[in-house]
């Protein structure tokens, strides 16, 4: 049985297509035992508020530290865009401060930021010689700390440069409990493939619930199960103390 303190990557209301508060989700994170929790919500061209999410993810900021004896990291999922590895409003004029894009005003405000690919590039699966680029170009983006759910992306990739990358530059793989839950069926075989590679490459993983109600905050009993299953070793996953979750961001901030 592994001991994981932080759920890191959760969605709020922010996010439209989630449906609780973040002070329900730290009040249910408080609930399973959890020690920490980070808000991650969607900023993206296609989901959530799209033109909104900057202005609407920045103004985390009003929000306290810490709800429930919980720890609240105010963060964010970006998309990936394209076969460079860009992200969301990397290229795009902030609507308050033009002489920035959305994403230099947003991500260097975050602690936790998760790149990770939604809906088709071009309604196009890409090679995967195009897909290994694009999530080494990701990891490489300063600001980013965990490439999200790759296993479910329908974006198939060669593990070892982009676990090459992730572990020069300290940055974390996301083992998500979502891709092994409701979309088990077609994305468990390559979940397992990158589990297993992390464990014999030595790569930091985090274990999310990706959760979008705070039902499921702190959900990890698909991932927790599957990383049982190939003996993964504890010292691997970044999140499972509030401390080692924090160096681990501190490592992946301080080598980009």
């Amino acid at each position: 049985m592994y001991q994981i303190e932080v759920d890191p990557h959760t969605h709020s209301v922010i996010s439209l297509h989630a449906y609780s508060t973040v002070e329900e989700c730290a009040r249910h994170a408080a609930e399973r035992g959890l020690r920490g929790i980070a808000v991650t919500d969607h900023c993206s061209h296609t989901l959530s508020q799209r033109e909104n999410s900057i202005e609407a993810i920045s103004n985390q900021r009003i929000l306290p530290d810490e709800m429930y004896g919980v720890r609240v990291w105010k963060g964010v999922e970006i998309d990936i865009v394209d076969y460079d590895g860009h992200l969301a409003f990397e290229q795009t004029p902030d609507k308050f401060r033009p002489e920035l894009t959305g994403a230099q005003v947003l991500l260097p405000s975050r602690s936790v930021v998760i790149a990770s690919v939604h809906t088709p590039l071009d309604r196009d699966p890409g090679t995967v010689e195009q897909n290994t680029r694009m999530y080494c170009r990701a990891l490489e983006n300063p600001w980013v700390n965990i490439l999200g759910h790759s296993g479910r992306s329908g974006h198939p990739y060669e593990l070892g440069p982009v676990l090459e990358t992730a572990k020069r530059l300290h940055k974390m793989i996301e083992i998500n409990n979502a891709s092994l839950g409701a979309y088990g069926g077609r994305s468990a075989s390559a979940c397992l493939a990158i589990a297993t590679a992390c464990r014999d490459m030595g790569v930091l993983i985090t274990v999310s619930s990706d959760a979008h109600s705070s039902f499921q905050v702190g959900g990890f009993e698909n991932a927790a199960a599957m990383l049982e299953s190939i003996h993964f070793p504890q010292e691997l996953i970044a999140n499972r103390t509030v401390e080692s979750f924090e160096r681990a961001l501190a490592e992946s901030r301080a080598q980009s």
